[in-house]
């Protein structure tokens, strides 16, 4: 008897040593810390994204995130939605060039001027064989060195 008690308290004590009720465990794979994901589309459908009425004001590259900044009118900027396409036709030279549009889908008519920041994950912009593609955001004057 004093056996069994004995294991039943030694059974409890690592239970209760051993959870913590932390969820440190780093053998799971995180989730994309950027916002929305990029898009590679097809050229004519790129070509006929309109951008006339986003206003770009920075654009900082952060791991595999692009981060926009952009300013446009609008009521609320919470109602926007925004998309970050590349072509899926690039220029063939080393390093790969795609070229890159901002998206911004606001159908409010107000004459306020807001900035919004949104983040893109740009893994799909990737090129198998490449570590680097440069990326021409139309509305940016620098291109942008997509390392990965």
């Amino acid at each position: 008897m004093k056996n069994t008690v004995f294991f039943f308290l030694l059974v409890g004590m690592f239970f209760l040593t051993s959870c913590n009720g932390d969820d440190d465990d780093n053998t799971t794979i995180s989730p994309s810390t950027c916002d929305l994901m990029a898009q590679v589309i097809a050229e004519p459908n790129f070509d006929a994204i309109e951008t006339s009425n986003v206003f770009l004001t920075i654009v900082t590259l952060n791991g595999n995130c692009l981060e926009v900044t952009l300013e446009s009118s609008g009521c609320d900027p919470n109602n926007w939605e925004m998309n970050l396409y590349g072509t899926s036709d690039f220029d063939p030279v080393v390093p790969v060039q795609r070229d890159v549009k901002v998206e911004l889908i606001n159908n409010e008519v107000c004459l306020a001027i807001f900035e919004k920041t949104v983040s893109f994950d740009l893994t799909p912009f990737q090129v198998i064989g490449q570590n680097e593609v440069v990326l021409n955001i139309e509305g940016w004057s620098d291109p942008i060195i997509y390392e990965y």
